[in-house]
């Protein structure tokens, strides 16, 4: 194996790329923020140490639901950054942070947060810019008109 093979770039997980051919998502792609960014990683621990002890098991880990919560609102405010491709009644809808907001933390949404977190870690491996797993990496322009 070589090691260049292992690197990533991390000022793209950072900035967030672009990512295609999500399974389940037709043609929409995401431009996200990597996982492992600096900026997500700053923003759960901000919050995770804002838990009180009610939402805390006895060893101090948080509880599920409140994880969760927690998760989604991560998505929302650090990872997911741009959609294109998304359509309401078969008009384009474009990007808007209250709806992701909804998507990314109303539990009937999960196929949505589940394809987030998806182009997230393609991201954090560094692959958005790999044709054969995510497109071509290149920006459309949006359908909004």
């Amino acid at each position: 194996m070589d090691i260049s093979s292992l690197k990533r770039d991390s000022k793209k997980v950072e900035a967030g790329e672009w990512v295609g051919d999500i399974p389940g998502m037709e043609d929409v792609r995401l431009r996200v923020r990597g996982l492992s960014s600096p900026t997500v990683a700053a923003l759960r621990s901000r919050k995770e140490r804002k838990v009180s002890r009610e939402g805390r098991e006895r060893d101090g880990q948080l509880k599920t639901d409140v994880a969760l919560v927690i998760f989604g609102e991560i998505l929302h405010e650090a990872v997911l950054l741009e959609w294109d491709g998304i359509t309401s009644d078969g008009k384009p809808l474009p990007f808007d942070a209250d709806i992701a907001k909804v998507w990314l933390t109303d539990p009937d949404f999960t196929p949505f947060a589940d394809a987030v977190v998806w182009a997230a870690q393609v991201v954090d491996k560094g692959r958005a810019g790999d044709q054969e797993e995510v497109g071509n990496g290149s920006r459309r322009p949006s359908r909004a008109t």
